[in-house]
């Protein structure tokens, strides 16, 4: 953290930048003005026609030019019968709510790849600095058997595996820290950015998950998700809303069956001479006929769109559940295994370290025995952080699945 600006990003400012510029965040609430759009639309009335038609015009005699001409002025307007306007506007109101519950669930997918990237880029960081440590500690042991192999205390081959040992450890430290400035070049692509300069928070990563430091499963059970997100989990609600919606376009197939009418007014007017002229009004209605398609293939596939909706909804609830247990065993699992290792584990390499470097001081123990010895404790720490990156990761999950 040294290396960059004295600024930290938080994890929920992490969160907060990629629900602001985030495309697919974008494009989920671009989805939602579209459907209510659409609703707009389903709920508009079809529009008027206007007609104007002149008879006996143009001909011969005394129907010559216009003088005898029959005008008639008529505004037609579609009238939709049954239930089938009603079933398209709930349709299109189904469509709404799929649209808001895919913009909330976007918003959750993109909160749990935020968290599982920054813990990411933090452990990055942390197996870096560990790596280094374990490229010093190399270099350390190489000169001290390089001195042993001068007063002619080691062997040549102990001292070329020494070499290669080291170097080995040299170019692991340059990965490590590549993957590191990787990981925060991830962290920052969630907000359209190409890096990130800001110190990333160390204590959030050591600190206890929200779901406690030792996984209760009754408590995890009882979680509540991230703020706002409804009782039910939204993958299910959205198989629900896509049932709902199928059951509105069943019901839509059916009232096509019968079309609508149409109602005619207008005005005609009479002329027999250039003097005269007498009117009336025009009234008419029209309906197609269902004699020959009753829309039986439209129904059909409507029928199997819905069959098919309602298997879904059962898949999505046994989906959730599994995958619920799965991100509860992993987070148990990680959780024993960060307490077994800061509790017990690192305080004791820390310790057999300490007493290795008193043993070396007093002239007890050679060099590569402390060396040993600050290597076990250095293996015990990366393990610590890979098991706190999976307590991070198993617990956005079961945020985003509750």
């Amino acid at each position: 953290a040294a290396a960059f600006a004295a600024d930290v990003l938080t994890p929920e400012q992490a969160v907060t930048r990629a629900l602001e510029r985030n495309p697919a965040v974008t494009a989920a609430r671009d989805g939602v003005d579209v459907a209510e759009a659409r609703l707009r639309r389903a709920r508009a009335w079809d529009n008027p026609t206007l007609s104007v038609e002149a008879e006996d015009v143009l001909g011969r005699g005394e129907y010559a030019g216009f003088d005898a001409a029959q005008t008639t002025v008529s505004m037609s307007q579609p009238l939709p019968l049954g239930a089938g306007r009603r079933a398209t506007i709930r349709g299109a109101r189904a469509d709404m709510e799929l649209a808001s519950v895919d913009a909330a669930i976007a918003e959750r997918d993109v909160r749990r790849d935020v968290i599982i990237a920054y813990a990411e880029a933090v452990a990055a960081e942390r197996l870096a600095t560990l790596e280094r440590e374990r490229a010093r500690l190399g270099a350390t042991a190489r000169e001290a058997v390089e001195r042993r192999y001068r007063a002619g205390l080691e062997s040549e081959l102990q001292r070329s595996r020494v070499e290669v040992e080291t170097s080995g450890l040299q170019a692991a430290a340059r990965r490590a820290q590549s993957e590191a400035q990787q990981r925060r070049r991830d962290l920052a692509a969630h907000w359209r950015e190409a890096d990130l300069d800001l110190a990333l928070d160390q204590a959030w990563f050591d600190a206890a998950p929200v779901f406690g430091p030792r996984a209760d499963p009754e408590a995890i059970r009882a979680a509540p998700g991230a703020a706002g997100h409804p009782p039910e989990h939204s993958h299910v609600a959205r198989a629900r809303l896509a049932q709902a919606r199928a059951e509105a376009a069943l019901a839509a197939a059916r009232g096509a069956r019968f079309g609508g009418i149409e109602a005619v007014v207008g005005n005609r007017q009479f002329r027999s001479g250039p003097a005269d002229s007498d009117q009336a009004w025009v009234l008419g209605l029209s309906m197609p006929l269902p004699l020959w398609d009753r829309n039986g293939a439209g129904i059909a596939e409507a029928r199997a769109a819905l069959a098919a909706s309602e298997i879904q909804v059962e898949e999505a609830a046994r989906e959730l559940v599994s995958e619920r247990e799965a991100a509860r065993a992993d987070y148990e699992a990680a959780a024993l295994e960060v307490e077994a290792l800061a509790g017990s584990g690192l305080p004791a390499a820390t310790l057999a370290a300490q007493l290795a470097a008193q043993g070396y001081d007093g002239g007890r123990l050679s060099l590569l025995e402390r060396l040993d010895a600050e290597r076990a404790l250095s293996d015990l720490a990366e393990r610590l952080v890979r098991a706190r990156l999976e307590l991070r990761r198993a617990e956005a999950r079961l945020d985003n699945l509750h």
